[in-house]
């Protein structure tokens, strides 16, 4: 599956709440008809403790899903986004710092396995929950090219996390261009609560996963499903 994440900051002068609510509409509501796309979901920014400075650096991302790259590469030129998305941007986004990347993802963990967890956690599913709470890592250029180890799924049922994917630049896309990052990695929980318990009750676990990427952009969110 191809995943476009579009990592947007506000405009300096709109208040976060407006930002998040514009977002959500008009924005997410427009943005939702627009043809071609398998899954569209914002993950909107907020602070943790559980991590450092930084995590604020963008305020939501935008991640629709399509069939192909060539589709993805397509969405800025789909008459809908020309028509509806572009002359709405400006009006809550800082347009000089968003970035686009489009990847190919990889599901290292769909669900907890058979017996590892509470038989209700494999009930959960993100493609059926409106919302759900999701930590997303955004492997910057001069970061660890080894980002994706061989134990991030072991690291991730550690912290409790439900689903895990890992998700590398297109090679269709940027076979003529760097990409912005090296990679993204993302997982998920049901709750907030279920993320605080997690990640406290294995803080090695979380800090070597978060460590691993080295220099990135770490946040957590409130992602919130538009289109399954």
């Amino acid at each position: 599956m191809i995943r476009f994440f579009s990592l947007i900051p506000r405009r300096p002068d709109i208040e976060r709440q407006r930002f998040h609510d514009h977002l959500r509409h008009p924005h997410g509501t427009m943005g939702r008809q627009i043809p071609g796309m398998l899954t569209y979901v914002q993950a909107h920014q907020f602070d943790t403790d559980r991590l450092g400075p930084g995590q604020d650096e963008f305020d939501a991302v935008s991640m629709p899903s399509f069939d192909s790259a060539k589709d993805a590469d397509a969405l800025v030129d789909e008459p809908l986004f020309v028509e509806n998305i572009r002359p709405d941007e400006p009006l809550f986004q800082d347009l000089t710092r968003v970035v686009f990347f489009i990847t190919e993802e990889e599901v290292i963990t769909s669900r907890p396995a058979i017996g590892a967890s509470d038989a209700v956690d494999r009930q959960w599913d993100v493609l059926e929950r409106p919302t759900s709470i999701q930590l997303l890592q955004f492997v910057r250029l001069d970061g660890n090219h080894d980002w994706a180890g061989a134990d991030d799924a072991e690291l991730g049922r550690r912290i409790g996390a439900l689903r895990h994917a890992v998700n590398r630049p297109s090679t269709e896309v940027y076979s003529d261009s760097a990409a912005p990052f090296l990679g993204a990695r993302q997982l998920w929980w049901p709750t907030l609560t279920a993320f605080q318990d997690g990640v406290d009750a294995d803080r090695a676990a979380f800090d070597e996963l978060i460590a691993q990427a080295g220099h990135a952009i770490t946040m957590l969110t409130v992602s919130e499903r538009f289109l399954r």
